[in-house]
Order: C-alpha cells, then structure tokens, then sequence
C-alpha cells in the first residue's frame, strides 16, 4: 500500500507539471484588419480583404506564445465561441477607420466587450492594444465617445516619459531599475500616429476613473500625449507606440534597433504573455486547435513591393475559413520529419498537445519507480 501511494504522489505531480506545461505556451488572438480596394495589397495581390502583420505574430512567438487569426466581418458567435478557447487579445496598429462596418472597430466591439463579460464571470482574458488598438480601446469604452485629437507623431523615437506612480501600475510593478533607466534615457520607443489621447481629455471626461496613465510623450509640435495606460478594472493595456516594430520591422530608418530599443520592446511582449499564461482556457482538442493556428498560412514579403511592413499575412474570404487536416496515415511515417502513423498522441484537460511530453515522461518515471520498490 505504501508503495502504490508513494507512486500515485508521483504521478500526480507529472500530472500538474503537465498542466503546467500547456499554459506556459499561450494562444492568443490578434485581429486581422480590412485591406482597401485601392490599396497597395489589392494591386499586387488578388482576392486579398485582410490581413496582419507578421511581426506582431513575431512579437508574441518571441515571448512564448502562439498566435491565432481573429477575422473580421464575423457574427457575434464566431468571436463568442473563439474568445472561450484563446488566453488573451491583440488588438494590433494599422490604419483604418473606427466606422468601417463589417471591419476592424465592429470586430473589435466584440472582442472587448466578450472580454469584459469573461472576466466579469471569473475568466481571465486579457487584452493588449497597440497604437490604432489602444485608440479602440478606449474609443468602445468611452460608449464610442470621440476623444482622440489630431497630433504629429509619424516616425517619432523617443525615451519613455514615466509618471510619478507608474510603478503602482500593474504593468511596470516587477520592471527593474536597470529597464527604467534605458528607457527614459535612449529613444526605446517607437510612434507612428497622427491622433492621441491627452490627459486633460481624460479628466474631463471622467476616463482617468476607469483608465491608469503610466506614461506621457509630445508629438513633434510639442503637443503632450499619453503614451501607456491599463484599465483600472480589467486586464487590458495600451501603449501608443509600436513595442513590436524595433523587434522586427526594418522599413524605415527612423525604427531605433539598438540593444536598448529591442530590450524595451520585449518587455512589454514578455509582460503581456505572462498575463495570457494566467488564462487556463483552451481548444477542446489537438485537431480544432491545429486548424486555427496561424501557422495555416504563409507570411507574403509585402516591404519590397513597397508597405511599411516586412511582411504580412493575406487572406482572402475563402483562405478564412478552417482549413482541412489529413489524417495521421494508419502505417509508416514519411521523410521530412513528419510523425509515424501510429503515434496516438495524449490529450490531457485543456490540452492543446503541449503537455503530451511531460505527461508521459511523468507517467514513465511513476513505473520505473513502482517497479524498483
């Protein structure tokens, strides 16, 4: 009896070390956004009505976590039943409009408000919203009330402007002091705008008693902005710069990639993939989650046709729906590194396959132990 309870301990802890194992790779969605008829990807590109940009898929990978398309111009289910199997939101930058239908904004109300409702019932999900995403952040929950005013900060690198109690934000809490000194002392982040938000706005309008401003900039013209903010309430963060783009986007030469840009920019990857790693949902099994990945489609090298993006990922209506996936042969295996066909793999509560590894490593070591006692 001893020996049965001293290996049924055993397995319970490769048990949760397994379940450790699937949250420690987040998926998280980030949100395609509508390609214009006369635009650049319409004239190269067929049949192309949105898209992303690949280095905000980079820029999550490089933290940890995966990605998954979240697209536009969907009924309210799709983003009910997606939002109930991913670990966080990426609402990305770009260049649209928040009265577009069927677009971005409508895609976005959704999210954010499904986000809310989850974590009103205990659910964490936390949303993320760069530049344009930050806008609409706070755009839906000011009741689509219009506050952004008209500033100059296309190309604009400059250091971090922090407020006097931004380390009482959840955000910059656990930052060091060797990261804060960079960045208020080197030109770490990266604007490429043309609205912003003012912390006089704010306070007149009530917004600064649901949002927490953590840092400030001014615009060429020496306009003052706010530059990082998170919701006093809920688990949803914006900066008005591109954290993502010193990391992987070298299209302009007024993109700072210095040692100290690229550490501040993976800070904040670093920091929203640890808030996803908090969310224990997942896909109800391998397959449906293997669909849906990001890893479906190809990135297209969209800068040297002349977009201020590397690279982006195109969809058409077709190319946005589940793709098929062939089934695991019954014999053999094949010659590029594909798996056997009689690899059954281990699917454990909310596994989404990573932790078949240490399940069975655990599951391994509890007999070798039960049999040596």
């Amino acid at each position: 009896m001893k020996k049965f309870s001293s290996g049924l301990l055993i397995f319970i802890g490769a048990m949760l070390a397994a379940s450790e194992a699937v949250i420690s790779s987040p998926i998280i969605g980030v949100l395609t956004q509508e390609v214009y008829v006369d635009g650049l990807i319409s004239r190269h590109f067929d049949n192309k009505t949105s898209y992303i940009a690949a280095s905000y898929v980079k820029y999550l990978e490089g933290a940890g976590a995966r990605v998954v398309p979240i697209w536009i111009g969907r009924n309210r289910s799709y983003y009910d039943d997606l939002m109930r199997k991913i670990n966080g939101v990426l609402l990305p930058g770009g260049a649209t409009w928040f009265n577009q239908s069927n677009g971005y904004a409508d895609a976005g109300e959704h999210l954010i408000h499904l986000a809310i409702e989850l974590n009103d019932q205990g659910v964490f999900m936390p949303v993320w919203g760069t530049c344009l995403g930050m806008e609409l952040l706070e755009y839906k929950l000011a009741n689509e009330t219009e506050h952004r005013i008209n500033c100059e900060a296309t190309g604009m690198a400059v250091p971090m402007d922090f407020k006097e109690d931004y380390k009482k934000s959840r955000l910059f809490a656990s930052i060091s002091d060797d990261v804060v000194d960079t960045m208020v002392k080197e030109n770490v982040t990266y604007h490429w705008h043309q609205y912003c938000y003012t912390e006089k706005d704010f306070e007149r309008d009530l917004l600064n008693e649901t949002w927490r401003v953590m840092s400030l900039n001014h615009d060429w013209n020496g306009v003052e902005f706010i530059s990082t903010v998170e919701h006093i309430k809920y688990p949803f963060y914006g900066v008005q710069f591109h954290p993502e783009k010193p990391l992987y986007e070298f299209t302009k030469t007024s993109i700072p990639h210095t040692a100290a840009a690229v550490l501040s920019g993976q800070f904040f990857a670093d920091f929203f993939v640890s808030e996803a790693r908090k969310s224990n949902q997942s896909f109800s099994n391998a397959t449906e989650q293997a669909r849906t990945l990001i890893y479906n489609y190809k990135p297209e090298y969209t800068s040297i046709l002349g977009s201020s993006y590397i690279q982006q990922y195109l969809f058409t209506n077709v190319e946005m729906e589940i793709p098929e996936i062939p089934e695991i042969p019954d014999e053999g295996g094949n010659n590029d590194g594909g798996s056997s066909g009689g690899y059954i793999p281990i699917i454990i509560p909310g596994g989404d396959g990573s932790a078949t590894m240490p399940f069975l490593s655990g599951l391994l070591l509890t007999l070798v132990l039960l049999s040596i006692n």
